[in-house]
């Protein structure tokens, strides 16, 4: 079985699960047997696929920038599921920057000066209307990898958005303006202080103790893309353009919240995982009552100093949500933990976060993964936006014009960096 294949099931299991407790817990009660049932099954499936999905994805680093159905976000354009800080620009340089883009970059107008990149070129990504017929031009609806389904006349006027996996650091982390590299001070000790003996006929002096200073580096790193599409195409789907910009974006802001996630901070932004605060300390073990989360999220509470809890979030994947629900309902506890108010989930008060690079409850066994963060991540993680927080659109005409084709161009520099790993602690799972 194929790895999309498989994330597609898991994605279908997860789901049956999630609905089958969302159900129970609307109506106040207990899940039935037959819904126990069809719960356990779906759960099993979660996790049998889960281990046969992980040793694919550690090799495959692109992966981790799709989400089960291996879909990209279709926006439209001015800000992603977490503020995208992007300014929103006028009708006027709309209507320029998609004349711009149905010429093939042959039409570049005064008006495309409000989005203009002056230092690589390039212009910043509007609100577009909607898309049309084809992913590529191909052989009759004979390969839907080139897009050939979606040519195959006749064609519905629109192709089917694909939903974007969550996306969640930068929605609840600080996001600043940056125009050069950038140095943040921070402090890493405090002063010492002491009893001071009383001075008199001898001087007792009070001790002398200053409080040490540590200083990272906010940079920017490029990131982005290309589409490689034919002259006939352009000029025979009017709005293919449109689809193809905006899956440009897509794809970075999916790529920009793996980096944010995981990243190594070397050549690439610094992922939150593994460069926080110890939190729980030693992992905690799965076992089937599901008494390992309920403990870790309340141990972890303790961890956490109090100034940050004015802004405290986690931040999870839905999959590990949906583990802490069920321990809920086997805990059977006097007042649930996990809440939903106004359309936004809590727990312990606090609201929940969601990003699909998260790592997963482990399934096998593993010396101890983080799937869960906790902590002010305004104070704890700040990502820098080199010349603007949104995708800039190159239309490269002439590099394969002897072969009639138009690149498209999508790419924006950015840094992630915990400024403060106290802020933010971690809840560490191992599975025995």
């Amino acid at each position: 079985m194929k790895f999309l294949d498989m994330r597609k099931q898991h994605k279908v299991a997860l789901d049956e699960a999630e609905k089958i407790m969302s159900a129970a817990e609307a109506a106040g009660r207990e899940m039935n047997a037959e819904e126990a049932s069809r719960f356990q099954t779906a759960m099993t499936a979660v996790k049998a696929l889960a281990a046969k999905m992980a040793p694919m994805q550690e090799a495959n680093t692109m992966s981790k920038f799709f989400d089960h159905d291996g879909k990209l976000l279709m926006n439209g354009g001015i800000a992603s599921p977490g503020n995208r800080n992007q300014t929103p620009m006028s009708e006027d340089y709309t209507n320029a920057f998609i004349a711009f883009l149905r010429s093939g970059g042959k039409q570049a107008t005064s008006g495309l000066s409000e989005g203009f990149d002056p230092l690589f070129g390039g212009y910043a990504l509007p609100s577009l209307p909607g898309v049309s017929a084809a992913m590529y031009e191909g052989t009759l609806g004979s390969s839907n990898g080139a897009g050939g389904y979606a040519v195959n006349v006749p064609t519905d006027g629109q192709i089917i958005p694909l939903a974007v996996p969550d996306l969640g650091v930068r929605s609840v982390a600080r996001a600043i303006p940056t125009s050069t590299d950038v140095k943040l001070p921070s402090q890493s000790t405090f002063g010492t202080a002491g009893v001071k003996a009383e001075s008199g006929a001898s001087t007792n002096t009070f001790s002398e103790s200053t409080p040490t200073l540590s200083q990272l580096t906010l940079s920017a790193f490029m990131m982005g893309l290309t589409h490689t599409v034919s002259w006939e195409l352009l000029q025979d789907v009017s709005l293919f353009q449109e689809f193809g910009v905006r899956d440009l974006i897509n794809a970075v802001s999916i790529a920009e919240d793996g980096f944010f996630v995981t990243g190594t901070g070397t050549g690439q932004p610094q992922g939150l995982v593994g460069n926080t605060g110890t939190g729980t300390g030693s992992p905690y073990l799965v076992e089937s009552t599901g008494a390992y989360l309920l403990n870790g999220l309340d141990d972890v509470l303790g961890t956490l100093k109090g100034p940050y809890f004015p802004n405290a979030a986690w931040l999870m994947s839905r999959a590990t949500a949906v583990a802490i629900r069920k321990a809920q309902r086997q805990a059977n506890l006097f007042a649930p933990v996990w809440t939903r108010e106004g359309g936004r989930d809590f727990l312990h008060g606090y609201p929940v976060s969601y990003s699909a690079a998260m790592p997963s409850i482990p399934t096998a066994t593993s010396a101890g993964v983080v799937p869960i963060l906790f902590g002010s991540f305004q104070d704890g993680y700040v990502i820098g936006d080199r010349g603007g927080a949104g995708t800039f659109v190159k239309i490269l005409d002439q590099p394969l014009a002897t072969a009639g084709q138009t690149i498209l161009l999508g790419y924006k520099r950015v840094d992630g960096r915990v400024r403060r790993s106290e802020a933010i602690q971690a809840i560490t799972i191992s599975h025995s």
